[in-house]
């Protein structure tokens, strides 16, 4: 992978800073340069749209976009519990923008990316191979338009109908005739914009790792037209047209959605990695080395972010998402409620075997599935996604290596007994009383497996698995869903099942509209969907109710060993119908009172 240096533009100045160019150094200050030099050097040219990728806001961050599910309940108590709680309101929009990338960053970003389309063609102008350095400029144009794109459709997603902005702006400009346009507008011109960068765009052996292809441009185009036909924005009960469609064809839309995906298919440019099923042990190890790879050459992954542990973007999961007795955080706590959800090994439902008692505690009821631990036999993936009490995971550091020289996630207390009195008490490492950083223990008993790096011990280091922004299962789920919309459920259930059996799963049975959406929740757990999801679904009420967590306690008395799951509300939580869009900031309203607020802001 090519190194870089990130060139750092100021639009309204147009000056860009820090460059180690000699020739431009020869003639101007060091400091800055004038914007017109920029336009006339290719590489400067690709170093100012390598920042525009920077500022999409992907990847990986201490706080993300699934602590506002019901996946997570995030451990500290500032940014999202805001919105779980529901006290988000224009003047207090965390974690967008505290944490989250919101409305003004993507607008600065399309303000870069506007100013780049309209003066990459320059570098044209007088240059003696005109038709290979036309090439390049075709290319770096598709990757811009898909930038744009990609920004609008993060803004679609939370805020409906947008200023559709394809100039940029000049100081003195007068910007109080720019209103929000419909989110069928918005819409259609995010998939007009997608279209024309997948014509320029290339495959990706054609193309640097990491950068847009035709297939990035299609995928994001499938993710954009699968929200837009969905009910949230087309049941024809939007409150207006800037949150959605006024009078939609669900056929039509729920067709586009469909061919976009296919679209992708039809490339036979990507397909399912093998996890070695029907092997669950292999499924579940192969499963979360697709998450701790680092780079984004699979054959799954469509397009994505890397990382270094040395220089350029970096990362660290492990220290704000590992277990706290490792010197980690445990910030993104996976819930009881995502715990519960994964099938058994056979396909049957948890709560078809287990059972939660009137004092909170789980019950085996099963005859097939007789384990009393609740954590046996389960969806290979939750092994691959989730540490829960007793999973190994990593060493300890050598002052608790006698206590724990296997390396397990400890989330238990150990009480030993003698004559109904209780002698001694031990609460596990990991827990929340645990010898090491207590208070950064998990409030839910769980930790993310998922984008952690066993390999990466406490604070050694940054980690540098990648991002994967778009995969080829995730598509997969896109066509299914919109052919059951469509009525073609034969076909959906071959697309269902075909990313069941890869996971070591059997076909599914009963419901296929539940069918799908579980294989979307534990297949694309984590990975910034599930927000998206229980909104276009319409049931972020449903979803969003009181995260669950687990204490469990570990009893020896006269020989005798016996282990309790209770479950315990890790975090109340308040949903409102509001909820299910993003307020624009009251700094952008004041800056902009001609644009039309939110329902219920």
């Amino acid at each position: 992978m090519k190194t870089y240096k990130i060139i750092n533009i100021q639009i309204f100045a147009m000056l860009l800073l820090f460059t180690a160019c000699d020739s431009v150094l020869d003639s101007t200050p060091q400091d800055k340069y004038a914007a017109d030099i920029v336009w006339q050097d290719m590489n400067l040219i690709e170093s100012y749209l390598l920042d525009s990728y920077d500022r999409l806001g992907i990847g990986f961050e201490d706080v993300m976009l699934h602590s506002v599910t019901d996946e997570i309940r995030f451990e500290f108590s500032w940014g999202p519990e805001t919105y779980v709680t529901g006290e988000i309101n224009a003047d207090n929009v965390q974690p967008w923008g505290d944490r989250i990338t919101n409305w003004p960053e993507h607008f600065n970003n399309i303000q870069r990316l506007n100013v780049f389309i309209a003066n990459v063609d320059k570098v044209l102008d007088g240059a003696q191979d005109q038709a290979a350095l036309q090439q390049r400029v075709d290319v770096l144009t598709g990757e811009a338009l898909f930038l744009r794109a990609f920004a609008y459709s993060m803004l679609a997603r939370d805020y409906g109908g947008l200023p559709i902005i394809k100039e940029p702006f000049e100081i003195g400009d007068d910007y109080s005739s720019i209103t929000r346009s419909s989110y069928e507008e918005t819409v259609d011109f995010i998939s007009q914009e997608l279209d024309a960068s997948a014509a320029l765009l290339r495959g990706p052996e054609e193309t640097e790792m990491g950068k847009a292809t035709k297939g990035t441009a299609l995928a994001l185009k499938s993710r954009v037209l699968l929200f837009a036909a969905s009910d949230l924005t087309a049941d024809g009960n939007a409150d207006n047209e800037l949150v959605g469609y006024q009078s939609p064809d669900r056929t039509a839309l729920w067709s586009a959605a469909r061919d976009a995906a296919k679209d992708v298919i039809d490339l036979q440019t990507y397909d399912l990695a093998d996890f070695g099923a029907p092997d669950q042990e292999a499924v579940s190890q192969n499963y979360y080395e697709l998450f701790r790879a680092k780079d984004l050459s699979s054959i799954e992954v469509i397009w994505g972010k890397m990382y270094s542990k040395s220089s350029g973007p970096s990362n660290q999961m492990n220290l704000w998402n590992g277990p706290n007795g490792n010197n980690n955080w445990a910030g993104h706590n996976p819930t009881q409620d995502l715990v519960d959800t994964y099938h058994m090994e056979d396909g049957t439902e948890f709560f078809d075997h287990y059972e939660v008692d009137g004092n909170g505690l789980y019950q085996n009821i099963s005859n097939d599935f007789p384990e009393v631990n609740p954590y046996t036999d389960r969806d290979p993936r939750f092994y691959g996604s989730i540490l829960y009490d007793q999973a190994v995971f990593q060493p300890r550091f050598s002052n608790l290596a006698d206590r724990d020289p296997v390396g397990v996630y400890d989330r238990r207390t150990r009480i030993n007994m003698e004559n109904g009195e209780v002698v001694s008490q031990q609460y596990g490492i990991d827990t929340q009383n645990g010898p090491v950083e207590a208070w950064n223990g998990s409030f839910t008993g769980y930790v993310m497996r998922k984008f952690l790096d066993h390999e990466i011990q406490g604070r050694d280091g940054n980690n540098d698995n990648a991002w994967i922004e778009f995969r080829y299962a995730e598509i997969l789920l896109n066509y299914a869903e919109a052919l059951i919309e469509l009525g073609e459920t034969g076909d959906a259930a071959d697309y269902i099942n075909m990313i069941r059996n890869r996971a070591g799963m059997p076909d599914f049975t009963g419901d296929i509209t539940e069918a799908l959406r579980y294989e979307r929740q534990v297949e694309l757990a984590f990975e910034g969907q599930r927000w998206s999801d229980i909104r276009r679904w319409k049931v972020l009420e449903e979803k969003l109710t009181d995260a669950r967590g687990i204490d469990i306690v570990e009893t020896t008395e006269g020989g005798n060993v016996t282990t309790t799951w209770r479950e315990i509300i890790a975090e109340q939580r308040n949903v409102f119908d509001k909820m299910y869009w993003i307020p624009i900031a009251t700094d952008e309203l004041n800056r902009a009172p001609q644009l039309i607020q939110n329902p219920d802001y």
